[in-house]
């Protein structure tokens, strides 16, 4: 594949909060940035003890110690009052029914998804963006699990480090391990967040639960892409701003569910999670399609609405054959993170390509 340069910006795609995140996308610099093919690195690995029962299948042995990110957290028990940062993160943990065991929640960006929003309502939620150290310990936490990097920052919460020196686990999704600002050493699949699920799954105890879940999403994942036949169509997938937009590259949620329905993405030559590009550029990858993240709690420009508006107003937007043609998909700002939503993005992109006449 050939590099091609586009005009880039800060490489942090800000997670604090779907608020300033959209404000901080708007920063934008002018070196230049070189596109290059996606590699591989070696996956992290989960050291987990385990008995068996007839009645409820596998349950887990303590002390359990699980290898995240490159760090050891080992857990005496399950966790009871457990706190977790940023919507992926909590919609895994509401979906194996752990709400119980749950002490807060904080950093949303969307609504609840419906199927849970019972068992989001026993759970207090700290903050909608992030809370501060102090609050999220006043929860007297025995586990502390985000999406996000930034999430364990001085910025965000507090380090991985800080709360260790309190005796407070942590767990951070692997798809942001080498941290938003780096290149990503390879392509996530559904095969990590299933991973993520059974580290979950193990950590509270509730193995057959997380096998159950992980049943139910390729199931959903394997009828969604049924019959469809994408590989003449490219997705361009525009998460946010609209003077430097920022658009999926090849190694995360975007480049997952391309994958799945055998799509070509239009920036998968870009290692970044979500590099900054120009619209000339754009033009010239022309994409099939437009995935718009509705962005609802972003500024102004980046809810689907104002980006439509956008894109069919800019003198170089509105040349993009997706725009000629309305070929547009709309997705939450959540189903653009690597989560269980990558299945309902899955599902969404399907359906819209084949009411496209695109699906083959």
């Amino acid at each position: 594949m050939t590099p091609r340069t586009v005009v880039p910006a800060s490489t942090r795609v800000d997670r604090r909060s779907p608020l300033r995140r959209a404000s901080a996308l708007a920063v934008a610099a002018t070196s230049a940035l070189v596109l290059a093919a996606c590699g591989s690195s070696d996956d992290d690995a989960t050291t987990a003890s385990t008995g068996t029962s007839a009645a409820s299948g596998p349950r887990t042995t303590y002390p359990l110690t699980v290898v995240n990110c490159g760090r050891k957290e080992t857990f005496d028990a399950a966790p009871k009052r457990a706190v977790a940062v940023a919507q992926p993160a909590i919609e895994t943990l509401l979906s194996l029914g752990v709400q119980g065991s749950m002490a807060g929640t904080a950093s949303w960006s969307d609504p609840v998804l419906p199927s849970l929003a019972k068992a989001n309502a026993r759970v207090p939620r700290l903050a909608d963006d992030f809370p501060s150290f102090e609050r999220v310990l006043k929860t007297e936490p025995d586990l502390v699990y985000s999406t996000f990097d930034y999430t364990f920052s001085a910025e965000g919460i507090a380090s991985r480090d800080r709360f260790e020196k309190l005796g407070v686990p942590t767990y951070q999704s692997v798809a942001e391990c080498k941290g938003q600002e780096s290149t990503q050493s390879r392509p996530q699949t559904m095969e990590d967040t299933y991973a993520e699920i059974r580290d979950m799954a193990r950590i509270f105890d509730v193995q057959s639960r997380g096998t159950t879940l992980i049943d139910t999403l390729k199931a959903r994942m394997a009828k969604a892409t049924g019959g469809v036949s994408a590989k003449d169509v490219s997705l361009g997938w525009w998460y946010a701003n609209t003077k430097t937009p920022y658009f999926a590259g090849c190694c995360g949620a975007a480049g997952i569910v391309t994958r799945e329905l055998g799509a070509k993405n239009a920036f998968g030559d870009s290692k970044q999670l979500f590099p900054t590009v120009g619209w000339e550029t754009i033009l010239e990858r022309d994409p099939t399609v437009l995935v718009l993240a509705d962005l609802t709690r972003g500024d102004d420009g980046d809810s689907a609405k104002a980006k439509i508006a956008f894109l069919e107003k800019n003198p170089v937007a509105r040349r993009l054959t997706a725009v000629r043609k309305k070929r547009y998909v709309i997705v939450t700002g959540s189903e653009m993170d690597q989560s269980i939503r990558n299945v309902d993005a899955t599902e969404k992109i399907a359906a819209g390509l084949r009411k496209l006449g695109l699906a083959g």
